[in-house]
C-alpha cells in the first residue's frame, strides 16, 4: 500500500475517528497488513502539518500503536517458543536461516537489537518474535521497544510534515541507506574478527615454531 493510500485512509476516519484509525491501522500493520507502519507515521505527520491532526496527539497514539503491535508480536513467540520457526504462518516473517542469524545477534550485542531493529522496518518483525522466543524478560523488552519507538515515531512523522508528497521515494532511500549501514558494520565486525583470530593463530603458531 501507497503513502497516498494511508493518507486517504486516515482522512477517511474524520476528525473524531483519526486517532483510533491511526492507532488500528499500526495494529493491524503488526498483524501483516500490507501497509507499513511507516507510512501511517508519515501520513499523520503531513495531516499535522494541514493541522487536520494534534502533533502531541499523533505521536503518543503513534508511540502507544507501535508498541500494542510489537507486544503482540513478541508475545507470539514468547507463547510458542522454537515452534514459531516451522509453522507455515510465520514462515512469511521468520525463516530458519533468519532466525539463527537474528539469535546470533542477540548472543553478540544482547537487548540493544530490540532498540536498532525499531528503525529498520524488514528486521522489526523478525527480531521481535525471535525476541520472545529467546524469552526475553517482557519488561526488558518493553523498555528498549520504548526507547526505540519515542525516536524512531516522530523521525517519521516529521518526514511527513516536511516531505509531504515526496515521502514515498525518501522512506525508500532511507531503508536502503540503514540496509547499507547495517551491511556496512557487519563487514567491519567481520574483519575485526578475521583479525583478532588471525592474531590469535599466528600467535599459537609462532610459539609452536620457537619451541621446536
Amino acid at each position: 500500500m501507497s503513502l497516498p493510500s494511508a493518507l486517504d485512509t486516515l482522512q477517511r476516519f474524520g476528525p473524531h475517528l483519526v486517532y483510533p484509525g491511526m492507532y488500528g491501522l499500526l495494529l493491524l500493520s503488526a498483524l501483516g497488513m500490507p501497509l507499513p507502519e511507516d507510512l501511517t507515521l508519515a501520513a499523520a505527520g503531513y495531516l499535522v502539518s494541514k493541522n487536520l491532526m494534534s502533533p502531541s496527539l499523533a505521536a503518543l497514539v503513534g508511540v502507544l500503536g507501535v508498541l500494542t503491535g510489537d507486544q503482540f508480536i513478541y508475545s507470539l513467540g514468547k507463547r510458542f517458543g522454537p515452534r514459531v520457526v516451522a509453522h507455515r504462518w510465520f514462515s512469511h516473517v521468520l525463516t530458519p536461516e533468519r532466525y539463527t542469524w537474528i539469535r546470533g545477534r542477540f548472543h553478540r550485542h544482547g537487548t540493544k537489537m530490540v532498540f536498532f531493529a525499531r528503525f529498520v522496518s524488514g528486521l522489526r518483525g523478525p527480531v521481535f518474535l525471535t525476541a520472545g522466543v529467546l524469552q526475553m524478560p517482557r519488561g526488558r523488552f518493553l523498555l528498549y521497544d520504548f526507547a526505540g519507538s519515542i525516536f524512531n515515531v516522530p523521525l517519521f512523522m516529521l518526514a511527513g510534515y516536511l516531505a509531504g508528497p515526496h515521502l514515498e521515494s525518501i522512506l525508500l532511500h532511507f531503508h536502503r541507506a540503514w540496509h547499507v549501514a547495517l551491511l556496512l558494520l557487519t563487514l567491519v565486525a567481520a574483519y575485526f574478527l578475521l583479525r583478532r583470530l588471525a592474531r590469535r593463530r599466528l600467535g599459537i603458531d609462532g610459539g609452536e615454531s620457537g619451541g621446536a
